[in-house]
């Protein structure tokens, strides 16, 4: 059976690198090598296929369906709300489970302007949809969209254009959001409550970055941990109360069976997110296992719920949610294998209990270096002081007071009253939290570097005391060393925005910000992506926020940039309300680049031809920042500058065909022509001329649409480029 699941397990992996899906013919050979497999009791290689076929069946159904969908010009779609809606200023977002045809069972990301204040979780629709597919700005450091559209069966990003309700009815979870909001939405904590009872984490900016500074997003977003600890508190429970009595010694033998139905309420109550589903598989299997009385391995246990779980679903292999909670686990059986618990004392116990958590904080250190960047100075002692607290009392309490609030009157109060008192030490502790220095910035480091920074850290604390473990650990380190960059060179960010402009100029920890992105209703990109993307590529001090005019797809949020970075200068043209140099006084050389700006000296009105033109040298290479100009000052900067020439271009008005015109660009003979824009966009940019333009004169060209984020390092012999959508798993993907 080991073999069998190891064999899922290295199928499932394969799916990653796979360059293209197969066609679905693919499955009859498959299937046939699954029999030939048997016969001959090849269990690695059955499992092997087996994981490919279910992978191949389920992406070839998913996009089969999107592109059904996407052939429907407005369709009328009945289905239910299968979320609590996330209400925006002008927007309610929420998620659709179509229930009809053969689009059945899968899910719609759905858009409403001025939806009926009653929309809620469990109500049936009837709704006319405009959809497009499911894709978003890829940077680095943020969620791949795509991948979670597989990984969760959503098939397309619609907006609502009529709708008729046919079944007014809440299901259970929104009655009791709703009751909570009605009652305790004032409450200090509300947000900690609802987080940790239904799922929903309605938080502000600065609860946020608390979450962040303190690494115990862990333990506000309901996951395996919450359901594993409801289920052990439940079974203690009840073995407890089989020992009151005699009578009660049947309880014993329901104990498995009530912590699971206590798991599956909890997960009912967190919308059967896929975390809760995995733990509840994991549980079922457990159950399972104690009922056959039958023993496991800590090593076959993790390869068996592992191979079960990808067997259930191959597509989790694209979650990293998926590979966090297993190396996680797998953490766990390694410490109970290698530091069993000899002194039974309660002294013995609470170090026993700090030493694991001690070391769990400190290996999980690798993922949070290659995911996230950096590691939290809070985090060994946040997690050493709230892991207990949450996992003692706050976790418990809660769900009690939750059943309180199913039995008591609908006025009553105290129960979360002292919800409120229990939950305000952690509360208090975010919010200091994210008024420090809350992250420290580390080089970052591939998937190979990792590794060696998770098996160097587990050589260390888990090889038996007779290997040496000090030398093998050691022998990591230069691996580490090597794969890790530490030499400061210039780097351009062409950050992916969307329909907007936002490029980054670096040199370690310091930068210039060319543009912040758009705001476009609710949608408010400097938030979602800029500052992210500041923070991740290790950004401490913004020196300069250059804002090229006026649009709002250029200044998008910049107060919220002003406000992380209070020291920087602000440079534009227009009044911001803040204080602000033009642009021609951007200085002469930055660090060690050469800069130069340019404002048209015809233009006067605002408007796109008023953009702030911006040239950079750095090492002998030279960078174009075009912002909106059209073709008049086009021909004015180069009148005025007949020797301008440069290596990268950004394109003026996001690729426009009233810009990027065939004179200028064949003047300038830019090596790379960039250009940043939405995928889809309504405005067709990058035009079919401007497209034209540079294929005739063989400039190659990276847009946001394909490439998503761009980061470019400038070295004094060449042009080292990283489009983002050609790195990141699953290779297939990219083809989309």
């Amino acid at each position: 059976m080991n073999r069998f699941f190891i064999g899922v397990i290295s199928g499932c992996l394969l799916s990653l690198f796979l360059p293209i899906v197969p066609a679905l013919l693919w499955l009859i050979f498959l299937f046939c090598l699954i029999l030939i497999c048997i016969y001959y009791r090849l269990f690695f290689v059955t499992g092997f296929c087996c994981a490919l076929s279910l992978w191949l069946w389920q992406v070839q159904q998913h996009q089969s369906h999107t592109e059904q969908l996407l052939s429907m010009s407005t369709p009328w779609l009945t289905g239910q709300v299968a979320s609590i809606r996330q209400q925006d200023p002008q927007f309610s977002r929420f998620l659709f489970q179509i229930n009809e045809g053969s689009l059945k069972g899968y899910l719609l990301r759905l858009r409403w302007q001025e939806a009926p204040h009653s929309l809620g979780q469990g109500q049936s629709w009837w709704l006319k949809l405009s959809c497009k597919a499911v894709k978003a700005p890829a940077n680095p450091g943020s969620v791949n969209v795509e991948a979670n559209a597989y990984v969760s069966e959503i098939i397309g990003n619609c907006a609502v254009k009529e709708g008729l309700l046919l079944d007014s009815h809440w299901d259970h979870r929104q009655q009791l959001y709703q009751r909570l909001l009605s009652k305790i939405g004032d409450l200090p904590s509300f947000s900690l409550i609802t987080a940790l009872t239904l799922g929903e984490r309605p938080f502000s900016d600065e609860l946020w970055l608390g979450l962040q500074a303190t690494a115990l997003g862990h333990l506000i977003s309901i996951s395996g941990f919450h359901i594993g600890l409801l289920f052990g508190w439940v079974y203690a429970l009840v073995i407890m109360l089989s020992r009151l009595h005699i009578r009660l010694l049947y309880c014993r033998s329901l104990a498995p069976f009530a912590a699971l139905a206590a798991a599956w309420y909890y997960s009912l109550l967190a919308g059967f997110a896929i975390p809760t589903l995995r733990a509840l598989v994991a549980m079922i299997l457990a159950v399972y296992l104690i009922q056959q009385r039958r023993r496991l391995s800590y090593s076959q246990s993790w390869i068996l719920v592992c191979g079960l779980l990808l067997l259930l679903n191959p597509l989790w292999v694209m979650s990293i949610s998926f590979w966090l909670t297993l190396y996680a686990v797998a953490l766990i059986f390694l410490f109970v294998w290698r530091y069993p618990l000899k002194d039974r004392s309660q002294w013995g116990v609470i170090k026993h209990a700090l030493k694991f958590q001690a070391l769990m904080t400190l290996l999980m250190s690798a993922p949070t270096l290659l995911f996230f960047h950096g590691i939290a100075p809070l985090a060994l002692l946040s997690n050493l002081l709230f892991v207990p607290w949450c996992s003692l009392l706050v976790i418990p309490y809660l769900l009690f007071a939750l059943l309180l609030e199913l039995i008591l009157p609908a006025d009553m109060l105290w129960h979360w009253q002292l919800a409120e008192l229990v939950l305000s030490p952690l509360h208090q502790w975010l919010l200091a939290g994210a008024a420090m220095d809350y992250w420290w910035l580390l080089p970052a480091q591939t998937v190979f570097s990792a590794c060696c920074v998770a098996l160097l850290l587990i050589a260390w604390f888990f090889l038996p005391a007779a290997l040496p473990r000090p030398r093998l650990a050691l022998l990591m380190l230069p691996f580490v060393a090597l794969l890790w960059s530490k030499t400061e060179q210039w780097q351009l960010h062409m950050i992916d925005v969307g329909q907007g402009t936002a490029i980054l100029l670096q040199k370690g920890d310091k930068g210039l910000l060319y543009d912040v992105g758009p705001v476009y209703g609710s949608f408010n990109a400097t938030e979602a992506y800029v500052l992210p993307y500041l923070h991740f590529q290790g950004i401490r001090q913004l020196d300069y926020l250059v804002l090229s005019h006026a649009d709002s797809d250029h200044t998008g949020a910049f107060v919220e940039v002003i406000n992380a970075y209070p020291k920087l200068k602000l440079i534009a043209d227009f009044d911001t309300g803040f204080a602000q140099q033009p642009c021609s006084s951007l200085p002469a050389v930055y660090l060690d680049a050469l800069l130069w700006s340019f404002r048209s000296q015809i233009q006067h009105q605002g408007g796109n031809n008023s953009s702030c033109v911006v040239a950079i040298n750095t090492v002998g290479w030279q960078s174009l920042l075009t912002g909106d100009i059209g073709h008049s000052v086009e021909m004015e900067l180069m009148q005025l500058n007949p020797n301008l020439r440069t290596d990268l271009l950004l394109l003026g008005h996001h690729g426009s065909r009233s810009s990027s015109h065939l004179d200028f660009l064949s003047k300038l003979k830019p090596l790379l022509a960039l250009n940043s824009a939405a995928s889809n966009n309504a405005y067709g940019h990058p035009s079919k001329e401007v497209l034209g333009r540079l294929a005739l004169l063989q400039i190659p060209l990276l847009n946001t649409a394909e490439q998503g984020a761009v980061r470019i390092e400038i070295t004094a012999r060449q042009l080292n480029i990283w489009p983002y959508r050609q790195q990141p798993l699953p290779f297939w993907l990219q083809k989309q």
